[in-house]
């Protein structure tokens, strides 16, 4: 059965809340456990910083890593998978600024019932680590 690129991308225009579609997340590459994405940080995500470049949101952040992490959960099992955030913890180590971000999750354990991911956020053309986070989530079928 072929579920690729274009099914998951087409499965979150359907899927998620209408805000969660306006956040620019587009997968482009899927492996055997993980997925890439990118992400185009713009407009009301971001937050002004006197004197600096404006710097992204955590909660805008937190909801990418969430959502490309179920799109990546779809895209290791090639359909929709009804699923749950049971748990999800964040770790920002830098900012993330306006523009290009990259996006690479992982299934690190993906059981019968649960699946655990890990997200890592780097600016576009850097290899430095922003932000990592780790969810676990449950089938819901």
């Amino acid at each position: 059965m072929s579920f690729g690129i274009d099914d998951v991308q087409m499965l979150k225009q359907k899927i998620c809340a209408d805000w969660v579609n306006e956040l620019s997340l587009d997968i482009v590459e899927i492996n055997e456990k993980s997925a890439r994405f990118n992400w185009r940080a713009e407009g009301s995500i971001l937050r002004v910083v006197i004197d600096a470049e404006n710097i992204v949101s955590g909660q805008a952040t937190m909801a990418i890593a969430d959502t490309a992490s179920f799109m990546t959960i779809c895209a290791l099992n090639k359909k929709l998978c009804n699923c749950t955030t049971i748990d999800m913890h964040t770790n920002f180590m830098r900012p993330l600024f306006e523009g290009d971000i990259d996006v690479q999750v992982s299934a690190i354990a993906m059981g019968r019932k649960t699946v655990t991911t890990r997200t890592e956020f780097t600016m576009a053309g850097t290899s430095k680590l922003a932000a990592t986070a780790t969810g676990i989530f449950m089938y819901l079928s």
